[in-house]
């Protein structure tokens, strides 16, 4: 006696089950992996060097922009110096790392009055700059 099944035929949902899970996971994964780059939402032009620091991890953001009064940034907030100066005094449980962001046409007095400010709340200072140009 030969015993043939009752149960439907299901070939193609069988298969794109595990396909989506696949395409679900690889998306999750590229939507997270790309928050964890370091940018600052303020667009400077960093000067050249040719030598490089470690990644940073959860470190606040100083950013200095040039104009006809430098604007200051700090984590992506539009501050004055004084201000500057009571948020780092604030962050200082968070982390103690800042990386300090200047744009190369502000004046180098005002990088190092910042940088003075920075340090003598007690963080640890790195500058920020791009990868030197490739030469011809």
């Amino acid at each position: 006696m030969k015993l043939e099944s009752t149960l439907p035929s299901r070939t193609a949902p069988l298969y794109t089950a595990p396909l989506l899970d696949v395409i679900l996971l690889l998306l999750i994964f590229f939507l997270l992996g790309s928050g964890f780059i370091l940018k600052s939402g303020v667009a400077v032009t960093l000067p050249y060097s040719e030598s490089s620091l470690p990644v940073a991890e959860r470190s606040h953001i100083v950013t200095i922009v040039p104009g006809e009064t430098e604007r200051f940034f700090f984590n992506e907030t539009r501050v004055t110096r004084e201000e500057l100066d009571a948020r780092l005094g604030e962050s200082t449980g968070q982390t103690r790392q800042v990386i300090l962001l200047a744009d190369q046409r502000v004046p180098y007095g005002t990088v190092m009055d910042v940088s003075g400010l920075i340090l003598g709340h007690g963080y640890d200072l790195a500058y920020a700059t791009g990868a030197a140009p490739a030469a011809p």
